[in-house]
C-alpha cells in the first residue's frame, strides 16, 4: 500500500459512496457530501469497482480518529504511560472530566461508524455484484476483508465507550450495533450488549477467515490489508480480553506456527518497516497519510517539530527504571513537551513532516505476550510461557527469567502485564489491560477501575439528542 497502493485508497475514498455513511452522526437536515451522492449501485458494478470500494474502506481507517493516533493516544493517557500536556479539550479526557459534548469524543464515534458502514455496504453489495470476470476468490476475499475491517473497528469502539467485559461478564450497555448498509432510510438503533458486539466481532472473523488470503506478494500488501494472520490475532485478543484462556492461547499459536509470513524481528528498526513482526498495520505514505494529530504529532516534542503532548508519565519511565539497558526504554529522548516541561518522549513514530509512519495496529510480538498470558491463567507457573517472554527479554537485552523466579501464578501474570507494558507502550493497549486485570487506570488513584464513572468516554450528547433509542442510555456519570 505504500505508493501505487496507497493511490488505490485514494480512488477508494470517492468510489465507496454509501450516502449518510455515518448514519449516527447524520444532521436533522441531512447534509450528503458529492461523492456521497452516487447511489451504491453505481459503485459496485464490476469487481474493479468493488476492490476500489474496500480500499475506501481501509483509507477511512487512516483517518486520524479511527486508527491514526488519537484513540490509540487516548488510550495511553486514560491510562498511566503518558501524562497528557496539551491544552485542548483532549486534556478534559485525560482528566477524567469530558462531557458529552466533548468535539473530539462527537468525532472518534462519528467516522469510526463512517468506516463501519463502508464495511456494511461492501459486505452487503460484493456477493450480488454482476461481472463475469470477477472471480468467486476475489469476490469472497474482498467481503471476508471488509468483516475483518468491521471487526477491528467494533473492537476499538467498544472498548472506548463500554466498560470491559469483566463488570458484568459482558451483559453492560456496549455500542449499537449496525451491520447492514444503508438504504436510505435514517434508523438510530439502541445500544446492543458488550456480550452481543463481542459475538458479532467474533462472527464476522470466524467467517472471513476461510476466505482471507495467507499473504500478498507485495510486503506493504502483506503486512496492511487483512489475512487469515491478522483475523486469528484479532481473534486471540478478543479471546484474552473476554478470559476465554484456552481459545486465546490457541489464536495466538496459529499466528506464531505460520513462520512463512510473521517471526519475532530481531531487534527494534521494524517500526514502519513492514516486515515479518507486523501482522497488520495501517499504510501511510508521504502523500497519503492521517495528517496532524496523528501518532508523530501527539508523541514528539515540540523541539523535534511535534506537538509535544504525550510524554511518559513519570509512573511508566519507574517501571522501565526497574531493569537498567532496557533497548526498549532506549527507543526514547529528552524533549520539550506542549507545557514546555522538558521530558521523555518516544521515537517509535518519528516523522513529524507528512506523518507517514505506520500504524502498527497488530504486531506478532502481542501474541507472544498473548499466549504467555492465556497459558499462566490456565496453567500458572509453566515454562512456555517463561520461554514465549524470555525471546521477548533477550531481544531487549535483559537477563532471562526462571521457574523459580515466580512465586505462583500470580506473579507470573503481573510479571508479564509489566513486560506487555513496556514492549507495546504508546501503540494504545494499556488502557484494557489495566481495566481488564482490575487494576486502576492511575497508581495515585485506586478508583479508576473497571466499573467506575468516566473510565470509558460518554456517548456523544449529538447522537442521544438525534436518536429516542439513545435517551436514557449515557453512560454513568456523565448524566
Amino acid at each position: 500500500m505504500k505508493a501505487t497502493t496507497m493511490s488505490r485508497y485514494t480512488i477508494g475514498k470517492w468510489m465507496l459512496t454509501v450516502a449518510c455513511m455515518g448514519m449516527f452522526s447524520c444532521s436533522k437536515q441531512l447534509d450528503v457530501d458529492p461523492e456521497q451522492a452516487i447511489p451504491t449501485d453505481l459503485v459496485f458494478t464490476s469487481g474493479a469497482t468493488s476492490l476500489s470500494a474496500l480500499y475506501g474502506v481501509y483509507s477511512r481507517t487512516q483517518r486520524v480518529e479511527v486508527f491514526g493516533g488519537q484513540p490509540q493516544a487516548i488510550a495511553d493517557y486514560m491510562a498511566d504511560n503518558v501524562d497528557y500536556k496539551g491544552s485542548t479539550t483532549l486534556a478534559d479526557i485525560a482528566t477524567f472530566t469530558t462531557m458529552p459534548g466533548n468535539s473530539y469524543v462527537s468525532e472518534i464515534w462519528r467516522i469510526n461508524y463512517d468506516a463501519i458502514m463502508g464495511a456494511n455496504a461492501v459486505i452487503d453489495k460484493v456477493p450480488g455484484v454482476q461481472d463475469a470476470t470477477f472471480t468467486d476468490t476475489d469476490r469472497k476475499m474482498y467481503v471476508a476483508e471488509a468483516k475483518f475491517l468491521r471487526a477491528i473497528l467494533y473492537f476499538q469502539m467498544v472498548n472506548l465507550f463500554a466498560q470491559p467485559y469483566q463488570v458484568s461478564q459482558g451483559a453492560n450497555e456496549g455500542i449499537p450495533l449496525v451491520t447492514a448498509s444503508f438504504d436510505g432510510t435514517i434508523t438510530y438503533p439502541s445500544r446492543n450488549t458488550v456480550n452481543e458486539i463481542h459475538a458479532q466481532i467474533e462472527k464476522d472473523l470466524l467467517e472471513a477467515l476461510p476466505d482471507l488470503a495467507n499473504t500478498f506478494t507485495d510486503a506493504s500488501l502483506a503486512r496492511g490489508r487483512a489475512t487469515k494472520g491478522a483475523a486469528n490475532a484479532l481473534l486471540s485478543r478478543l479471546y484474552l480480553y473476554r478470559e476465554q484462556w484456552d481459545k486465546a492461547a490457541v489464536y495466538a499459536k496459529s499466528v506464531l506456527d505460520a513462520t512463512a509470513y510473521y517471526k519475532l524481528a530481531a531487534d527494534y528498526s521494524f517500526y514502519d518497516g513492514n516486515t515479518a513482526e507486523d501482522v497488520f498495520s495501517i499504510q501511510n505514505t508521504d502523500s497519503d497519510n492521517p495528517g496532524a494529530g496523528s501518532w508523530a504529532s501527539v508523541y514528539r516534542p515540540t523541539n523535534a517539530n511535534g506537538r509535544g503532548e504525550c510524554p511518559f508519565s513519570t509512573n511508566l519511565v519507574t517501571a522501565f527504571g526497574q531493569e537498567t539497558n532496557d533497548k526498549r526504554f532506549a527507543m526514547s529522548d529528552m524533549g520539550t513537551a506542549a507545557n514546555q516541561e522538558t521530558r521523555r518522549f518516544t521515537t517509535k513514530f518519528p516523522n513529524v513532516t507528512t506523518y507517514k509512519d505506520n500504524a502498527p495496529l497488530i504486531r506478532v510480538t502481542e501474541m507472544y505476550l498473548n499466549r504467555a498470558e492465556a497459558l499462566a491463567a490456565l496453567n500458572g507457573v509453566n515454562q512456555e510461557s517463561i520461554d514465549l517472554i524470555n525471546a521477548l527479554r533477550t531481544r531487549a537485552g535483559l537477563d532471562t527469567w526462571e521457574a523459580t523466579d515466580f512465586a505462583d501464578g500470580n506473579a507470573l501474570i503481573s510479571a508479564i502485564l509489566t513486560e506487555r507494558r513496556k514492549e507495546l507502550c504508546f501503540e494504545g493497549h494499556r488502557r484494557m489491560d489495566l481495566l481488564r486485570r482490575g487494576q486502576s487506570l492511575r497508581a495515585d488513584d485506586a478508583s479508576k477501575k473497571a466499573g467506575a464513572d468516566r473510565i470509558i468516554l460518554p456517548i456523544p450528547q449529538r447522537e442521544i439528542d438525534l436518536s429516542d433509542a439513545l435517551k436514557g442510555h449515557q453512560n454513568p456519570g456523565y448524566n
